[in-house]
């Protein structure tokens, strides 16, 4: 009786000592720990974001962000653009991320909208911003496109005076107060029948010229 209280006493101490180890290596991560993704490095605004610029850590609950993504979520924000910067082995929403909105579909190209064309459209238009075109006369909206880039009478770009790189997010559309050139002519991205309606009311029996009013600020959906 006395050998079977030892050996119940020796295996409860083992399975202690098991638990206790268990719980180190294993069961506190479980309890307290939360896998979450981070940045690997800083990610700038209106970058368009790969799989491999986020890693996994584990954190503890209480400093897990209430929307933070998982590893299970990368898939959803691959080819997504930063609506904010991320600093690196900051935690990651899907908040901080947007439609990469800015590029061609397989019917789509490139086409000009030539100086003489246009009757209005502001100083402060640029590469990105969504735009809806007019008839100036009665015949009203003819279509909304995105502008693929915005030239000089040189084929040079207009930007922003002293933003070297073409700015994204934070350039809002009244802070484009000074520019590097002075706008001759506007390209868009459309289909060639959306762009063959552009030139049917330009050169038609009764032809027209454009109104460009742009949407909000660039890249809003």
């Amino acid at each position: 009786m006395r050998k079977a209280k030892t050996f119940i006493g020796i295996l409860l101490i083992m399975i202690s000592l098991l638990g206790l180890f268990f719980w180190e290596l294993k069961g506190r991560d479980a309890v307290m720990m939360q896998e979450v993704l981070v940045a690997k490095t800083d990610i700038q605004i209106g970058e368009k974001v790969k799989n491999t610029q986020f890693s996994t850590v584990k954190l503890p609950k209480e400093s897990v962000l209430k929307d933070a993504l998982k590893e299970k979520d990368l898939s959803g924000i691959q080819g997504k653009v930063s609506t904010q910067l991320i600093l690196k082995n900051s935690q990651i929403s899907v908040q901080y991320f947007r439609q990469d909105q800015f590029f061609l579909d397989q019917d789509e190209s490139i086409f000009v909208l030539q100086p003489e064309w246009i009757s209005m459209r502001s100083s402060s238009l640029r590469r990105g911003d969504l735009v809806d075109i007019y008839g100036a006369d009665e015949r009203g909206l003819i279509g909304t496109y995105r502008v693929a880039f915005v030239k000089d009478s040189t084929e040079r770009e207009i930007r922003d005076t002293g933003t070297g790189e073409i700015p994204v997010e934070e350039n809002k559309i009244l802070n484009r107060t000074d520019s590097t050139s002075t706008i001759s002519h506007i390209e868009i991205i459309a289909t060639i029948e959306e762009y063959a309606k552009i030139r049917s009311c330009i050169e038609g029996e009764i032809p027209t010229t454009l109104i460009i009013v742009q949407r909000s600020d660039r890249f809003d959906s």
